[in-house]
């Protein structure tokens, strides 16, 4: 079968490769219109002008953009332009394009894709190939094949910045077989990727790059009963060769098992690593409840991944209260948490991770406070903690938003307060003094809008404060807003102004002003005209930072068609 997939995907891929989209449901494709073609073009120019520091833009600049969309049976092909006195660039993003039609229980996929067997197997890597599902009544089928990693050589002429870490390419196959439904099923999900060790021919194998061969195998199922009830359970093993040019184990014996040598490369580097998690649930309409167990061993890896938090164990409580038909819910968890789960580390850490959540909302007034609380501290492993330097800490952190509206035909009125408090507090006595900090911050903003006059004034009022080792900070002021429309909308004119006092342990030690016009004139129904002016002044009271202002103009059209 493998032949037969190369040669279909290199068919697929000839025709179709771009960004991914939707599935394209071929029952309802004569619906769709054989041929459309929209998007937008836009012109933009600028100004710059600083004084007291060094210019931070151009003093002119331009831009050419726009985002023509061909549309095919419903399919959509972007383009995307831009010219400008930084870049140029033509993006025709055919060649990371994918396709999924889909015919009743049919689904084919093709070109660059991203599909999930399940969370520990293949869980959302992208890569390029073709694949199928199929799911007629109960049966859950998949199979997919394709390009993992593409294969990069070491350029040592770029500058580093720009260099890309030079990869082998990838191929592999993932294939799943379930029964059930959403509601309740059984899957069994293989994959198989593997490097190849000749896809580079100028860079040699070294300490951080080495071909690597891959197997997993995985269950994902979902069980839910007495209509409440529902019980999810994922595990995988994964056998992960981490240089498949390293020296062979010739000795080991497998048994019956010994056929696991024609799949996968089995010497030194290879690990045999386990994931796994499981979670039993109760919801209702108005409340839930859901208990969490997760396990990772150290260095899991599939290929079908991009990452996992790993050396991991947690158990998790959470749950969801409404009341007052909804208006009211309660919610939060609990957790436990810790690594070192081979008692092959010097230490271990522990974790308490505990959040209550209460909100009320209704038309007029709402409110919404959360509470979180992260400690952690460290446990013996290997070798004992000597108390100077073992963790201990504590993160508290609490936010709220208070809300009221008075909302009228001719007015209407809103009053947001935002608050917040953070602290850390460490429980070590050797440390204390230099790790506590704790930041507090509040935001009050005030909206007036006149809904037939086309006119909103919004006026803000902000407050932060930090206090850490050695110091303290501050920084606060207001900010008022104008905005005003005029012919229903066709132009719109809008204005602010800020200005924020900074202090350093109680000392002030500037301000900034900044003040913003805008404008908006739309011309017919497909044209568009923009005016942005920017005034910054910063006035520095310490000589560690320089006292400037600048000013900045934005001018645009848009058409669309």
């Amino acid at each position: 079968m493998k032949p037969f997939c190369v040669a279909l995907l290199m068919l697929i891929i000839a025709i179709f490769c771009a960004r991914s989209s939707k599935a394209q449901d071929l029952g309802n494709i004569k619906n769709q219109k054989p041929f459309t073609f929209n998007g937008n073009l836009g012109i933009g120019l600028g100004t710059y002008h600083a004084n007291g520091i060094m210019a931070r833009q151009r003093d002119f600049s331009y831009i050419f953009n726009g985002s023509p969309n061909l549309s095919i049976f419903g399919i959509s092909f972007p383009f995307s332009v831009v010219i400008s006195d930084q870049q140029k660039s033509y993006t025709q993003p055919f060649n990371q394009y994918g396709i999924s039609p889909t015919y009743k229980w049919a689904t084919l996929h093709a070109g660059w894709q991203s599909i999930t067997f399940s969370p520990f197997t293949l869980a959302g890597h992208n890569f390029l190939g073709g694949g199928i599902e199929l799911n007629p009544g109960k049966l859950r089928f998949g199979f997919v094949y394709g390009r993992f990693n593409k294969a990069i050589e070491a350029n040592n002429q770029q500058p580093l910045a720009f260099t890309q870490e030079p990869t082998y390419e990838r191929k592999g196959y993932s294939a799943k077989l379930g029964l059930g439904t959403d509601r309740n099923h059984v899957d069994v999900v293989f994959l198989k990727a593997k490097d190849d060790i000749f896809s580079l021919t100028k860079t040699p194998p070294s300490i951080t790059l080495t071909p690597a061969d891959n197997m997993v195998l995985g269950l994902s199922s979902r069980f839910s009963f007495y209509k409440y009830f529902a019980l999810d359970i994922d595990a995988a093993g994964s056998i992960y060769t981490r240089n498949v040019l390293s020296d062979t184990v010739s000795n080991l014996k497998l048994g019956k098992y010994s056929f696991i040598r024609d799949l996968i490369t089995l010497n030194s580097s290879t690990q045999l690593l386990t994931a796994g998690q499981i979670s039993f649930g109760y919801q209702k309409p108005n409340y839930n409840i859901k208990l969490h167990y997760r396990r990772v061993d150290p260095d899991y890896k599939s290929m079908g991944a991009y990452y996992f938090e790993t050396d991991v164990q947690n158990y998790t409580l959470e749950g969801m209260y409404r009341l007052i038909k909804g208006q009211l819910q309660i919610g939060g968890s609990f957790g436990l948490q810790n690594d070192n789960l081979l008692k092959d580390k010097s230490y271990q850490s522990n974790r308490k991770i505990g959040a209550i959540n209460i909100s009320f909302n209704n038309p007029k007034y709402g409110m919404d406070v959360r509470y979180t609380n992260y400690g952690i501290t460290q446990d013996r492993g290997l070798n004992p903690i000597v108390d100077q330097f073992r963790v201990a800490r504590t993160n508290h952190n609490l936010s709220t938003v208070l809300r009221f509206n008075i909302n009228k035909e001719e007015i209407s009125q809103g009053f947001i307060l935002v608050g917040s408090l953070a602290n850390l507090v460490d429980l070590n006595r050797f440390t204390s003094k230099q790790s506590q900090s704790n930041s507090k911050t509040a935001n009050f903003s005030y909206q007036l809008n006149f809904p037939k006059r086309y006119l909103g004034i919004n006026v803000n009022a902000n407050y932060t404060v930090a206090d850490f080792f050695g110091g303290n900070s501050t920084f606060y002021g207001p900010t008022l807003a104008i905005n005003q429309s005029f012919f229903k909308g066709g132009l719109a004119l809008g204005t602010s102004f800020s200005y924020q006092i900074q202090k350093s342990n109680h000392k002030k030690t500037g301000n900034i002003v900044s003040a913003n016009f805008n404008s908006n004139y739309r011309i017919g129904k497909r044209d568009a005209l923009s005016f942005n002016l920017i005034y910054l002044k910063s006035n520095s009271q310490t000589f560690l930072l320089p006292s400037f202002d600048e000013i900045s103009t934005k001018l645009g059209i848009v058409h669309t068609f």
